[in-house]
């Protein structure tokens, strides 16, 4: 389906088997809604169909259509649990996830007035949600397949593997077309810092790496085989983000943003966070190597080469 995001188009899947399952639902709003009701019916299917859907992760170009398809029948969600608390959640926490947004972007020297997407608190209420875990089985199109959690690009992301065909659902996990943000994310609880997603993303690859995945169907882009090579792709991309972080810190302190227009200087508006919470992941992975240290004054942070 469409997409606003850079990606162009978004994936969701349906498996036909014993049961009916659908994987992901796209974007928020009718249109995007009408696109996936239509490709459906192509197959014959309707939502009330439906024995459930998975969501590889609750970012809006993957969840969206959720409040628009319950509004129609009333279908299982199944969901990592670390989207609990997230889903249905109230203004309160909704302002005070706004607010640690724009602290970060004023800690990284940016304006969050310019360079963060507004958006406005909507209430939702998903109902029938079962919250899955790291080790459970789900049953795709009557199959069963295992739920791996592979945090990183956001807190409930999933991958679901099939251990006779290999078969694999990843979500945005491994994505060929193109490397994967891991997004800076408030913290769930009250009192936690803030997840550092690069740190998680590099674990979760080691751990889907040692896995025997045969075709990933992804979120984004045609499937693909041989994922083994593409997260050393992806690893040795990171590498080579750190080296630039740590040249363009050699002589002076920089706060993120500065670093931001070096690596990314076509990046402009809104998707300066797109800039700021890539540098962040790879300034806290130096900062693990002993390579960066920062110094705050107020909330803006600065980091220099060590």
């Amino acid at each position: 389906m469409e997409t606003d995001f850079a990606e162009g188009t978004v994936n969701a899947f349906l498996a036909i088997g014993d049961d009916l399952t659908l994987i992901d639902t796209g974007n928020p709003g009718k249109e995007s809604f009408q696109q996936l009701k239509t490709k459906l019916h192509k197959h014959g299917v309707t939502f009330n169909d439906l024995d459930k859907i998975v969501l590889t992760h609750i970012h809006i170009d993957h969840a969206g259509g959720i409040p628009y398809i319950q509004a129609e029948t009333d279908i299982p969600i199944f969901v990592h649990e670390q989207a609990n608390g997230l889903i249905n959640s109230s203004i309160a926490r909704f302002e005070k996830d706004q607010q640690f947004f724009g602290d970060f972007l004023q800690s990284c020297g940016a304006d969050p007035t310019k360079h963060i997407v507004q958006r406005q608190f909507k209430e939702e209420n998903w109902r029938n949600v079962t919250y899955i875990n790291d080790g459970d089985t789900v049953f795709i199109g009557g199959k069963p397949f295992e739920v791996i959690h592979v945090p990183g690009h956001s807190q409930s992301d999933i991958l679901m593997w099939n251990h006779e065909t290999g078969d694999t659902f990843a979500g945005d996990h491994l994505i060929k077309a193109f490397s994967v943000n891991a997004f800076i994310e408030p913290p769930l609880l009250d009192g936690e810092g803030r997840p550092k997603p690069l740190l998680q993303y590099r674990q979760s690859l080691e751990k889907v790496s040692r896995l025997p995945l045969n075709t990933i169907y992804p979120g984004h882009g045609e499937p693909f085989t041989e994922h083994k090579e593409l997260i050393q792709t992806r690893l040795q991309e990171q590498e080579k983000r750190c080296e630039q972080i740590l040249a363009i810190l050699a002589n002076n302190r920089k706060s993120i943003f500065e670093i931001c227009k070096v690596m990314y200087p076509r990046l402009k508006g809104k998707t300066i966070f797109l800039g700021l919470s890539q540098i962040q992941g790879h300034l806290d992975l130096l900062e693990t190597r002993q390579k960066v240290s920062f110094e705050q004054n107020g909330l803006l942070v600065e980091y220099f080469a060590i």
